[in-house]
């Protein structure tokens, strides 16, 4: 296996476990949690950047209902952990400026 492929491998594999990991809230508590999600934000970027090629090839080729579909599911994945991330790192900053309890 490729260099490149093993590292997309890691990545999926260790973006799994943290999924996993953020569901677990009662166990794992808050702090953990926030660690586990900047760490999936991180990972999540990370993932976007290795298949940036996905991205240039979005205009070639005929677009069917699955393809359509397929899209539209990825870019609500991609918007949705965009918002998490953030929405995560703004509840963060408000609680260390003792704005929220």
């Amino acid at each position: 296996m490729q260099t490149k492929m093993k590292i997309r491998t890691g990545i999926d594999l260790w973006m799994t476990v943290l999924l996993l990991l953020l569901m677990a809230y009662q166990i794992t508590g808050q702090e953990l949690h926030e660690w586990f999600g900047a760490g999936m934000l991180l990972l999540f970027l990370f993932h976007n950047i290795l298949n940036r090629k996905w991205y240039g090839n979005l205009f070639k080729g005929k677009y069917g209902l699955l393809r359509v579909i397929q899209t539209a599911v990825n870019f609500s994945v991609l918007i949705t952990m965009l918002c998490l991330g953030l929405s995560g790192i703004v509840m963060r900053a408000m609680y260390l400026w003792n704005i929220l309890p």
